[in-house]
């Protein structure tokens, strides 16, 4: 972490789709640029919005039965910060089509500079579970195929991050229905959001107690979130939080969403080391899972 990407994919005539896209003020962190969940915002914007029209006509013809699009993975990666007033362009492609899932890339553009790229993981499944891509979306998805011949497997954390004692700090989170996507589980972009107030949650115990919040330079840039289980509503979660190593520039986070002992979600963060002091060093420490 951060995460590696090809140097072809920082360009835009890498992508076979360019949109442009306009920030909304609801995209803003507290550091008063696009932030991370932002980014994620934009790319789930990007995906829905994106023209499959081999497979739209076998849905629409009523060829193919009940089925749900589910993330499995994702990532997101911001290289640069990015003002409210800037404009911006997202470029789509495909990194990868396998037998049950497929993987989407993004970059987002500023003119001609790549300022954060994205992936996403997606499954194919019916009620039985994941199930074969149909010849119709594998159609549409080769007109997008980028040209990256060893496209990365998806983000896999070792077993020992599912186990909620690896976790030395945790805030409590409750689901709310407004949280709730077309699939009826938690969305892919609120569950960043909890991410990252679990890292502002720890933020603010060690270094900014009381009103006020986090430092805001402190904030992760840069996630890579798995989906272990669907995160349902109603119920209440813990984010598990744990320091995984500092260095003269980064702090990299291990994150886990856990329904009681039952870990649903997990990721990677990275953030700024920021202007921490020896006594701000030594509480990291104290953390570190």
């Amino acid at each position: 972490m951060p995460v590696s990407h090809p140097a072809a994919l920082t360009h835009p005539a890498a992508y076979p789709v360019l949109r442009d896209v306009a920030p909304r003020y609801s995209d803003l962190g507290p550091d008063g640029h696009i932030s991370a969940t932002g980014l994620v915002r934009w790319f789930e914007d990007a995906r829905v919005g994106q023209e499959l029209p081999a497979f739209r006509r076998l849905i629409e013809d009523g060829e193919f039965g009940a089925f749900r699009i589910l993330l499995a993975a994702q990532s997101v990666e911001r290289l640069d910060r990015m003002a409210f007033d800037g404009k911006y362009r997202i470029g789509v492609g495909v990194r990868r089509v396998g037998g049950a899932s497929f993987t989407y890339g993004y970059a987002v553009f500023r003119d001609e500079d790549c300022v954060a790229l994205g992936s996403t993981v997606t499954v194919f499944a019916t009620e039985a579970g994941p199930a074969h891509l149909p010849d119709a979306l594998r159609s549409d998805l080769a007109g997008l195929v980028l040209d990256e011949p060893d496209a990365p497997a998806a983000y896999q954390p070792g077993p020992d991050r599912r186990d909620r004692s690896s976790y030395p700090f945790a805030v409590t989170l409750r689901a709310r229905v407004g949280d709730i996507d077309t699939n009826r589980h938690v969305n892919n972009v609120t569950l960043v959001s909890w991410y990252a107030d679990g890292v502002a949650a720890l933020h603010d115990e060690l270094l900014t107690p009381g009103w006020g919040g986090p430092p805001p330079e402190l904030a992760p840039s840069a996630y890579r979130v798995q989906y272990v289980a669907e995160v349902g509503y109603p119920a209440q979660y813990e984010i598990g939080v744990a320091v995984l190593g500092v260095d003269d520039d980064t702090v990299s986070y291990g994150l886990g969403v856990f329904l009681g002992d039952r870990c649903v979600g997990l990721a990677d963060a990275a953030g700024p080391r920021g202007e921490l002091d020896a006594t701000a060093l030594d509480a990291w420490r104290m953390i570190t899972g």
